[in-house]
């Protein structure tokens, strides 16, 4: 009976441990006053123009500064906005991804969003939304598109990432 009572708690704390070391937990919220847009969102790229506040190019981690939007305290905020893909005039399956991590990490996290367009002539509008940590109000990014090399709209697909800050957790 001991035994079995043993590994009852066990398997009922567990869990709370495993989630306790991957996550760390905050007490005030803040959000926008006004709508959740913003005339210059921290994350924007426009790969037709060439426009955005993105400063390495594709498949290299990018640092970004919120720390003139937020509190000096803020362990991470929440970000939304769209993934944008307008697709050329070529044959391909363009495919845009975007990553996430803290600022001064060096683990090479997998993308959490994607959007996709095959079709030529379309384009898609991908919604995307995430929390992502802070650090001295600093995260970094990592986008990556598939056919961006090759070179840009008409011809071959545009891409663009537009994700605007719309509250914070500290």
């Amino acid at each position: 009976m001991k035994y079995k009572t043993f590994i009852c708690a066990t398997l009922l704390i567990l869990p709370s441990c495993i989630w306790a070391s991957d996550f760390v937990e905050g007490t005030v919220m803040g959000v926008v006053k006004r709508s959740p847009t913003q005339t210059n969102p921290p994350v924007f790229i426009n790969t037709y123009t060439g426009a955005g506040t993105v400063k390495h190019p594709q498949g290299e981690w990018s640092e970004v500064d919120v720390s003139g939007l937020v509190p000096p305290d803020v362990i991470a905020v929440f970000l939304s906005g769209n993934l944008l893909i307008t697709h050329g005039n070529k044959p391909e399956t363009c495919n845009l991804t975007i990553a996430y991590r803290n600022s001064g990490e060096t683990h090479e996290y997998a993308y959490l969003g994607q959007t996709i367009e095959a079709h030529i002539g379309s384009g898609q509008r991908s919604a995307h939304s995430t929390w992502v940590p802070v650090k001295d109000g600093k995260f970094e990014i990592k986008w990556e598109a598939n056919t961006a090399h090759l070179g840009t709209w008409p011809n071959h697909c545009s891409y663009g990432i537009n994700l605007s800050l719309v509250s914070y957790l500290r």
